[in-house]
């Protein structure tokens, strides 16, 4: 289903450089997730001061960063677009030099530099091509820069400043940052750092849009296969609503006056079903039309950035874009089983008889006729044959029949249940931002120790949600991953190991080798703790002394974000392989739950209970699943239905209670019960 590229031309004529909200031409545009772009100052009316906002196009609600609507991304692509605009119902260019010279006026511009971006007179231009300095400059004849005739070639020669080195233009792109630079950042802070020049960046990242891009582009065909199907299903419906009607009325033409009343009442059940249905249908069938749109605008805009985007635009672009294709790719519904409604008309109709009719919905056959009495006859005589050619025949006169061993029946697995307990928001009247909880850990008895980095604290909460104070960090450390290890706390936060005693002093703090934004740390036992570093485990004890390092198989191409104990080994969530990994504290591979497994999706936080039985968050589908301690699936343990909304890291606490923090700050308690055991 691959759609033609957009041309540059259409881009600059078409809508796309249109704020759908003031319908002007963008100005200092800037792009939300949802890849909907719109005036800066149009996003600040919208919002209103308040801390998000939400997309007028696709109604995607956006959390506003710390420093407002004017902190959001800025659309360099669509920027790079609306230099090349021509400004309409203007006076005719005059040349831009002429009172450089002293020229009390400017003489009409004959000619345009397409280096200096300057509009020239005839002897203007003249000059420009005979100086030392400017003699290698592209000038051009007016009307054919105002014809757009050399859009292409100002395209290419547009470049991007540093903002930090004036004059520098973005050459380079980091690879560990992720970031664009300069020569002289180049040759800064990231002279360590792996990084490729901008064309080379652009090349190895188109694959990873176009893929997914693919995937969007099979989900919207999908979606619109599925969508026709519904509209099929409605008019099937009306069409057997409408047979189903002549026959009851056809019928209660030749009945009493006694059976008016029955006739009333089928009809009625027919009707409020077939709305019911119908109404079920359009809802279900105006989201998919929906969700169509957004899927079909974001596959446009990643198309545009693709062909025509630079390749400063395309990578620094490429992360949203991917967050949002990868958003798209996973979406999924749940189909309508739709019941037809079938008659059977009592020809008896005598006395006080049984009743006329008798409506009942049954799922249809995949030809869409439901089964008569001969269908069902036939059904039941060729299931009675299969049955009699399953028996075993009787042994032969002089043969030995072998009676195979009886089997023994396989332990069932234990499945998981939720059973909710309460919910709770860790926000506290001292808190200055909106919680993000990051790290999730048990804390004494029957507490929580609750990683807040957004508010750079520690919290204690009761599992009846309780606040229960704090633990005191360093004065600017944000927390990411906590555990407690004995009677102490040690966290990580950006790429330092913290630990630190019962009151919340600092015992010490150890710097991490870079290899991964984030570093998750687990306690073992009461005196060491493990913590992930670039594919693989460092154990360091109390005093902070590294006493082992644990290497999973595979580690250098592992990147373990998250991480918890399992049994007698850990478990953790490979953002490389995108898949779930277990080991033992030798480092060796247990099983490995792959993307299929996760439905496609990157796995998020993990943990285990007291049964070994494991749960892996997949944010992406708004759920937690649980798996076998050996890896085997056992299904979705958390789902919206359980007020699940981007849950972002779980843990489970004693008594069996496991707790999940959503990304709005609130954390619900459930209990663990086992079916199977």
């Amino acid at each position: 289903m691959a759609a033609k590229a957009p041309s540059l031309s259409e881009a600059l004529t078409s809508g796309f450089l249109t704020c759908t909200i003031c319908l002007e031409r963008l100005r200092r545009p800037k792009i939300l997730p949802c890849l909907h772009s719109y005036c800066q100052e149009c996003l600040r009316k919208l919002a209103g001061g308040r801390k998000e906002l939400q997309c007028p196009e696709c109604r995607e609600r956006v959390a506003l960063p710390e420093g407002g609507v004017g902190a959001l991304r800025t659309n360099f692509f669509i920027n790079g677009l609306l230099d090349l605009v021509r400004p309409t119902g203007e006076a005719e260019p005059t040349c831009s030099l002429c009172p450089l010279i002293g020229q009390e006026t400017s003489w009409p511009a004959v000619s345009r530099c397409l280096d200096c971006a300057d509009d020239m007179c005839q002897d203007c231009a003249s000059g420009h091509r005979c100086s030392r300095l400017t003699h290698l400059h592209r000038v051009v004849a007016m009307k054919d820069y105002l014809s757009g005739e050399h859009d292409e070639e100002i395209r290419k020669r547009q470049a991007l400043q540093c903002k930090e080195h004036t004059g520098e233009e973005l050459r380079f792109f980091c690879t560990p940052c992720a970031v664009v630079l300069c020569r002289e950042c180049r040759l800064g802070a990231h002279l360590q750092h792996p990084c490729l020049p901008l064309a080379e960046a652009a090349q190895a990242r188109r694959p990873v849009i176009v893929e997914l891009l693919a995937g969007v582009e099979e989900t919207v065909q999908v979606i619109r296969t599925g969508r026709a199907s519904l509209e099929r299903e409605a008019a099937q419906l009306q069409v057997r609503e409408a047979s189903i009607r002549d026959a009851v009325e056809q019928a209660c033409s030749r009945a009493v006056q006694r059976l008016l009343a029955q006739q009333e009442e089928v009809l009625a059940q027919l009707a409020d079903y077939v709305k019911e249905r119908q109404k079920a249908c359009q809802a279900l069938c105006s989201d998919l039309e929906f969700q169509e749109q957004v899927a079909s605008s974001t596959v446009a805009f990643a198309q545009k950035v693709l062909s025509l985007g630079r390749e400063v635009e395309i990578v620094s672009l490429e992360q949203v874009i991917c967050e949002r294709l990868r958003h798209l790719q996973g979406f999924s519904w749940e189909p309508l089983a739709t019941r037809l409604p079938c008659l059977e008309v009592d020809a008896e109709i005598e006395g006080s008889g049984p009743r006329l009719f008798h409506l009942e919905f049954r799922e249809e056959s995949p030809t869409g006729v439901p089964e008569g009495p001969q269908e069902a006859a036939t059904k039941g005589a060729k299931k009675k044959r299969r049955k009699q050619q399953q028996q075993v025949p009787p042994a032969k006169e002089g043969s030995q029949m072998t009676v195979p061993p009886p089997k023994v029946p396989e332990a069932p697995l234990l499945t998981p249940k939720p059973l909710f307990s309460c919910s709770f928001w860790v926000k506290t009247p001292s808190d200055k931002k909106r919680p993000q909880v990051t790290g999730l850990c048990p804390f004494g008895s029957g507490e929580l120790l609750v990683a807040d980095e957004q508010n750079q604290k520690l919290k204690r909460f009761s599992l009846q949600g309780e606040f229960k104070g704090t633990v005191p960090v360093p004065s600017g450390v944000a927390p990411v991953s906590v555990a407690v290890v004995g009677s102490k706390v040690a966290f990580t936060a950006g790429s330092c190991l913290y630990l630190l005693n019962g009151e919340g002093g600092l015992v010490w703090q150890k710097a991490l080798r870079r290899g991964q934004a984030s570093h998750a740390v687990v306690g073992l036992g009461g005196d060491r703790m493990a913590v992930c570093v670039a594919g693989q485990l460092e154990v360091y004890d109390l005093e902070g002394r590294l006493l082992e390092k644990i290497v999973p198989e595979g580690s250098g191409e592992r990147c373990l974000v998250f991480l918890a104990n399992h049994k007698d080994g850990f478990v953790g969530s490979d953002w490389y392989r995108r898949s779930v990994v277990l080991f033992t504290r030798t480092g060796q591979l247990v099983a490995e739950c792959s993307e299929e497994q996760l439905g496609e999706c990157q796995p998020g936080a993990v943990c285990a209970d007291a049964t070994g039985i494991i749960y892996v968050v997949l944010r992406e589908l708004n759920k937690v699943v649980a798996f076998s301690p050996s890896g085997e699936d056992l299904g979705a343990f958390l789902t919206a239905e359980n007020s699940i909304d981007r849950p972002r890291v779980v843990t489970v606490a004693r008594e069996g209670r496991f707790a999940v923090a959503l990304s709005n700050g609130t954390v619900h308690i459930f209990r663990i019960r086992y079916q199977g055991k």
